[in-house]
């Protein structure tokens, strides 16, 4: 197996070693029989006016696999096809392989939160608005034959018997799905040996120094969309099952099974783990008036970034009431009308967790902020047009970057958000995080994004006309916060909302700390 795995991996081209292009037309004539249904497919229904109302796909979704469960369950490992292709991965990181003009490169980007990380990338302009990275990376995906006898796919917990020297690797194998031409994927754990794996792969199969493992939420901004997508699901499965090899309910070890699928328990046979996802709102809260939207940061994160307030979903929660309880408990702002208008799955979330943000469009019903020391570092309100400026930042220093006759690579994530620090004394997060797109289509929408039925927005604000021209400072001095207990009180919050004559705008938007 060892020789064999150097012939495939070795020399197979970057564009044989990815899942196949889902361009041609066999493959997609493919993916309508078998019932997938892609981004192109579903472009003629979000051509309606409710479109305006949706956040585009965002990173981590679209994946290019089958992984319908009836599809899965067709998977005995006796119906062979001639190769199966492995995703290595070891808990978050995933192995990648640069290409040439990554390792050129001299540049570096920020997480998908904002914060500076250690990848080598430059920025372009997308389609969809906004910054992202050019793909200078992609999956380093084996091509393994599928009758090798170190592939054991007829067992309970299938496997790759992997031999390294004096030591003999029983590397667990999770089934991800089927590409468009058919063939298995699976993903190759590797966390028990992935010193030895790289280096087996780097010296033996001669794959150089440009492959290695690396941390997905540092290898976002390279990757290409459908290998994001790809990795995120390897990735999170990863971390499930080197996170659950316990029994949580009778402490006996736990063994994959169903092809990595779940996990069962070797003592009870009727103790089940299956992967989870845990539900996560994040919102962008808008203004009584409808001019402004509510932004935080916490400590962790990168100075000068202000982003979406976010927060799990408790155990019985609508999203509604997540988003409601989130809010105040951060800031003391009060909401009322909750929208659901995008989602984005985010694997590589706190803790080791994989994540599903929900992204929310919120209607706030006052205007005072009483920051939470506890969970954040500062929330204030910021004005539509600071916040379109901040977008807009991504989407012109790009382009002046790309400029005729410039010699100069475009600039990278990093230096957009240190010029935005620079300009505006704020940046926003990067378009890999579903936050960025929520501040977009927030700012970039005309007026108000709520109207005024149910008594919200009201008045000049809620029909457009921005009669009001006189801005607000963000917060006022500590000392000047208001009262204790009117958090529950009127205090600084919209008088007369939804009746003739427009809402009577507060005299400042007042901020304290609990």
């Amino acid at each position: 197996m060892q020789s064999d795995l150097c012939r495939i991996a070795s020399p197979e081209p970057p564009s044989a070693a990815r899942m196949a292009s889902p361009t041609s037309e066999r493959a997609h004539h493919k993916g309508k029989v078998s019932g997938r249904i892609s981004i192109a497919d579903v472009q003629p229904l979000l051509s309606t006016s409710i479109s305006q109302q949706l956040l585009p796909p965002q990173h981590f979704s679209g994946n290019p696999l089958d992984r319908t469960y009836d599809r899965r369950l067709k998977f005995d490992g006796t119906s062979k096809s001639e190769e199966i292709s492995l995703v290595v991965v070891a808990g978050r990181e995933v192995c990648v392989r640069e290409s040439s003009s990554s390792l050129r490169s001299s540049g570096s980007t920020g997480d998908a939160g904002g914060g500076t990380g250690g990848t080598n990338t430059t920025a372009t302009t997308t389609s969809g608005g906004g910054v992202s990275a050019a793909p200078a990376a992609d999956l380093q995906a084996l091509l393994l034959n599928a009758t090798d006898p170190e592939l054991d796919l007829n067992s309970e917990s299938i496997c790759l018997t992997w031999v390294y020297g004096d030591a003999a690797y029983q590397l667990p194998l999770y089934l991800l799905g089927q590409d468009r031409t058919e063939r298995w994927t699976f993903a190759l754990d590797v966390s028990d040996c992935r010193a030895g794996f790289m280096e087996f792969l780097r010296e033996t199969c001669s794959l150089g120094g440009g492959v290695g493992l690396s941390d997905l939420r540092a290898a976002l901004p390279q990757l290409s969309r459908d290998a994001a997508a790809i990795a995120g699901q390897a990735t999170a499965l990863s971390q499930w099952h080197q996170s659950h090899k316990f029994c949580p309910r009778c402490g006996a070890p736990t063994a994959p099974v169903e092809a990595g699928l779940r996990r069962q328990c070797t003592s009870t046979p009727h103790h089940k783990l299956y992967p989870r996802t845990d539900p996560v709102v994040i919102m962008l809260v808008e203004s009584p008036d409808g001019r402004r939207a509510l932004l935080g940061r916490n400590k962790k994160f990168t100075p000068g970034m202000y982003t979406c307030l976010s927060g799990f979903v408790d155990q019985c929660e609508s999203v509604e009431e997540a988003v409601r309880r989130e809010v105040f408990e951060e800031s003391r702002v009060l909401v009322a009308q909750v929208a659901v208008v995008g989602s984005q799955p985010w694997p590589i979330g706190r803790y080791g967790g994989c994540e599903l943000m929900l992204g929310c469009m919120a209607k706030a019903r006052s205007y005072e902020v009483l920051v939470n020391m506890d969970e954040m570092e500062d929330v204030q309100w910021y004005d539509k047009d600071e916040l379109r400026a901040a977008v807009e930042m991504y989407d012109v220093m790009s382009a002046a970057s790309e400029g005729d006759g410039l010699a100069e690579p475009p600039m990278s994530v990093a230096q957009l958000q240190e010029h935005s620090l620079d300009q505006l004394g704020f940046f926003i997060p990067p378009p890999l995080a579903i936050a960025h797109h929520l501040i977009r289509t927030w700012a970039l929408h005309e007026g108000p994004w709520f109207s005024t039925l149910g008594g919200l927005g009201g008045g000049a604000a809620a029909n457009g006309s921005h009669s009001h021209t006189h801005s607000y400072p963000h917060s006022v001095p500590v000392n000047s916060a208001v009262a204790d207990g009117s958090i529950f009180t009127p205090g600084a919050q919209v008088q007369g909302q939804g009746q003739p004559g427009g809402v009577q705008e507060p005299a400042m938007y007042a901020r304290g700390r609990l």
